[in-house]
């Protein structure tokens, strides 16, 4: 039995290492923000890398050329598991400071509080979040109901047809294997740093430091500290087991971490603290995406933008086929990408990843007391031209049961730390459409 500190690496992404870089000025009184957001991993003596990876699982260089060999062999073994569609992760195949999540769950967040900062702002943004967990903790005919999961994203599960689920799961995996033959050497470097380091992207995409946007800082980390809980708390539910379990020709060249695969976490975060930010009009206009934009010419190369960017309605987040051009989802998609080019997640885990999190977003950011000029109560839902959003027609489906403001999440805190980072964007005038 371990007794020891163990060395975690808590990470407000749950997948990354921190978000700020102190700025020390004078004698070391630094104002350095780090993210320590996440679940810690200090079991007894279990070395790790990244999030929840073993270190005998840390970085290996392995050769990917794709010839074949002088009897057209293929170069990896691509044969997956005969036991494909029933396999599941169980409790002991999670790492030993995550095995928590297997339990019923915690409001009280008890066992992943432990590795948090106790008064940071992110800390108490979580414990409202969980305090509100009937709104978002739901099972899978009730998040096809709320169109927050789609059939296509479960093609892998067990169905009446034992074809189905396995035809299902060649695709994904050939789809992985194409993308370890053109996409994984040239991407190996990025991906690798994002292992750990995803919050750390977004401060450099976005060009901040913690002496001009100390806000928003926080607002990433309260982003990716509630973020944690929403996506392992559904890895949990679906225990979906690791591409390189089904078929270890992928050979993933660091990992897989100790978690199930669906949905993937830098998926989720990617495109959740994208949304959050992109509450922020000011970020909106230059990291969002164009507001009414005209047809665009393919390969049409460096251009003006001709409209102000806006954070986009949570119907195109849900919608499969919408393809995003504004920075910061262009950036989250580009991150779900790459861990399935390293071999850690199938398509499908980016795809539930991204519209679980469009839907807690619109969730914890629609504002239904909101009055327009006609006299109707209609919900703004930030960052928008809420002109066209009713409350009852926020996810634009048929499916989504009539939305009433008690159905929302509230969590003060996080629009305390909103309200603050926006302020930090304002140039002195008011921001106008």
């Amino acid at each position: 039995m371990g007794s020891g500190v163990g060395v975690g690496v808590g990470v407000g992404s749950g997948v990354g290492a921190g978000v700020g870089v102190g700025v020390g000025a004078g004698v070391g009184s630094g104002v350095g923000v780090g993210a320590g957001v996440g679940v810690g991993v200090g079991v007894g003596q279990i070395a790790r890398h990244y999030y929840a990876t073993p270190a005998e699982l840390g970085f290996k260089p392995w050769a990917l050329d794709f010839a074949p060999d002088n009897y057209g062999n293929d170069p990896f073994p691509m044969a997956f598991a005969h036991d494909a569609v029933t396999a599941r992760w169980s409790a002991s195949d999670w790492d030993p400071a995550l095995r928590f999540w297997c339990l019923p769950f915690d409001p009280n967040l008890g066992e992943w509080l432990r590795d948090q900062d106790p008064v940071a702002l992110s800390t108490l943004a979580a414990r409202e979040f969980a305090g509100e967990h009937a709104k978002w903790q739901f099972d899978e005919p009730a998040l096809k109901a709320r169109n927050w999961i789609t059939d296509a994203q479960l093609g892998w599960k067990t169905k009446q047809n034992q074809q189905e689920p396995k035809d299902f799961i060649r695709t994904e995996l050939s789809h992985m294997f194409r993308d370890m033959e053109d996409d994984r050497d040239r991407w190996l470097a990025e991906a690798h740093w994002q292992a750990d380091g995803l919050a750390g992207y977004f401060v450099h995409l976005l060009g901040i430091d913690t002496e001009r946007r100390p806000w928003t800082f926080e607002l990433i980390r309260c982003a990716l500290a509630i973020g944690n809980l929403v996506y392992m708390h559904y890895k949990a539910r679906f225990n979906r087991v690791r591409p390189s379990f089904l078929c270890p020709g992928l050979i993933p060249p660091f990992g897989p971490p100790r978690h199930p695969a669906f949905p993937s976490g830098h998926s989720f975060l990617g495109h959740f603290v994208s949304l959050v930010l992109l509450t922020i009009p000011e970020v909106a206009d230059r990291y969002g995406e164009d507001k009414d934009p005209l047809p665009i010419p393919p390969n049409s190369g460096v251009r003006m933008r001709t409209v102000r960017g806006v954070k986009p309605s949570t119907a195109s987040v849900l919608r499969a086929s919408e393809q995003f051009g504004g920075p910061l989802l262009w950036f989250a998609n580009r991150l779900a990408r790459n861990r399935e080019r390293i071999g850690v997640h199938y398509p499908s885990d980016s795809a539930f990843g991204r519209q679980l999190a469009g839907a807690i977003d619109a969730m914890l950011l629609t504002d239904p007391g909101q009055k327009y000029k006609n006299g109707a109560d209609k919900v703004h839902w930030s960052g928008l031209d809420a002109v066209d959003i009713t409350f009852n027609k926020i996810f634009q489906d048929d499916r989504q049961r009539n939305m009433e403001p008690k159905d929302l999440i509230v969590c003060p805190s996080l629009h305390r730390v909103l309200a603050m980072a926006k302020a930090e964007w304002q140039t002195g005038a008011l921001y106008e459409d």
